[in-house]
């Protein structure tokens, strides 16, 4: 018998340090954080995470890190988690794939798989940039080779570089892809190119460029937003805007694309509150929820491409006090299509709940300090998904909020 619970004990100490066990919230919900550090190869760091997050058809979570190599150069680590039965994997690094691809240059890094990863026919598809971001002079950017594609096989078990055998061995050259969608009708990924906004269209049964729309044009003081809107009807979203919560009170028009008539338009719809940074859609697609940077909500009708402000992700009573959001990193609708959840970041990490219906926004909880990202991360038993971590200092962490009271 003793022998039995120190073999429980020792399995104890194993499983610790990547899950510290679920905690409760004022409202009723169950929490946990989610560790990959012991299970990381041991010539990298894993340091922070942009929205790099995506579901397959099991329900089971992908989630990539901006690593440090011990080399000096930066990856992009990619790892599973199994909510139901707690199984994570390390499934490999953008550099790893591509130098087993022959499609890397000396000293090339790869910092940023800055995109959602989009489950389609059994792959996870996921684009990279080798940079981190231009939000002031861009004359540095033909130095950077361009963005990379990938796919990670979930039959064969495999991180596959799909650009090695694309001219130049990219899918943009120099710009990086900082946002991507897809378009199932035309089985058409829709990427979004940093810094000057061009629409990349790729063909995912073809492997090629099916063509690259110009964006809205670049100056100095208005980044790219981190997301572009793809609808059913087949109408491209984007928008340029401010990142600075002191700017936040910039408005800037939304752009769309027409892939019918291929016309690229502004439209008169004006957004403030910082770039776009998340989106989370009805399972039908007919209405599109995105955020700003610093905590605006909007919701786009998307047969009609009609936006409507629907406010500050903040309570009321707080918003009349002056209280804002410095920086908001993701939504995510709930099972029930009920409520939009977000968590706020880096100081003061609420996780506040939107109803729908009552256009009111609440206080779930205070979680952790640290940044919070990634969007429309749901599963079918009320759980929601972010990534948590402190900018440049590590601390990576899978958050799972269960939101079934």
């Amino acid at each position: 018998m003793l022998k039995r619970l120190m073999l429980l004990l020792c399995m104890f100490v194993m499983v610790a340090p990547f899950l510290l066990f679920p905690a409760e919230t004022k409202s009723g919900f169950t929490y946990k954080y989610i560790s990959f550090d012991d299970i990381a190869p041991k010539n990298i760091q894993l340091k922070q995470c942009w929205n790099a997050m995506g579901m397959d058809d099991q329900e089971r979570v992908y989630i990539g890190w901006t690593s440090l190599r011990n080399d000096g150069r930066e990856d992009f680590a990619v790892f599973r988690y199994d909510n139901a039965s707690g199984e994570r994997r390390f499934l490999g690094t953008f550099i790893d794939a591509s130098t087993k691809a022959g499609n890397i240059e000396p000293g090339e890094a790869i910092p940023k798989g800055h995109t959602r990863m989009l489950f389609i026919n059994g792959k996870m598809y996921m684009a990279s940039q080798g940079f981190h971001d231009f939000k002031n002079k861009i004359d540095d950017l033909p130095k950077y080779r361009g963005s990379h594609l990938y796919a990670y096989d979930i039959t064969n078990d495999k991180l596959e570089d799909l650009s090695a055998g694309l001219p130049h061995g990219v899918v943009t050259k120099n710009q990086g892809i900082v946002a991507m969608s897809y378009l199932p009708g035309k089985n058409l990924l829709v990427g979004l190119c940093h810094p000057h906004s061009d629409i990349v269209l790729f063909d995912i049964n073809q492997n090629k460029v099916a063509g690259i729309v110009p964006g809205i044009p670049w100056r100095l003081g208005n980044p790219l937003s981190r997301e572009i809107v793809v609808t059913k009807e087949g109408k491209i979203y984007t928008y340029r805007g401010t990142e600075d919560p002191a700017y936040r009170h910039q408005a800037h028009n939304m752009w769309v694309y027409d892939l019918e008539t291929e016309t690229m338009e502004m439209t008169d719809y004006k957004i403030t509150g910082g770039f776009w940074n998340g989106q989370t859609p009805f399972r039908d697609g007919s209405r599109i929820y995105l955020n700003t940077v610093n905590g605006e909500l909007y919701v786009l009708n998307a047969a009609t491409g009609e936006l409507d402000h629907l406010g500050h992700f903040l309570p009321a009573q707080d918003y009349q006090k002056r209280k804002r959001i410095a920086y908001l990193y993701g939504i995510t609708l709930s099972q029930d299509e009920k409520s939009i959840y977000g968590i706020t970041s880096p100081d003061n990490s609420n996780l506040y709940r939107y109803d729908i219906q009552t256009k009111q926004v609440s206080v779930v909880d205070k979680l952790r300090n640290g940044c919070y990202t990634g969007s429309d991360m749901r599963d079918s038993k009320g759980n929601i998904y972010f990534a948590s971590f402190n900018a440049w200092e590590g601390n990576c962490r899978l958050l799972v909020v269960n939101t079934v009271l």
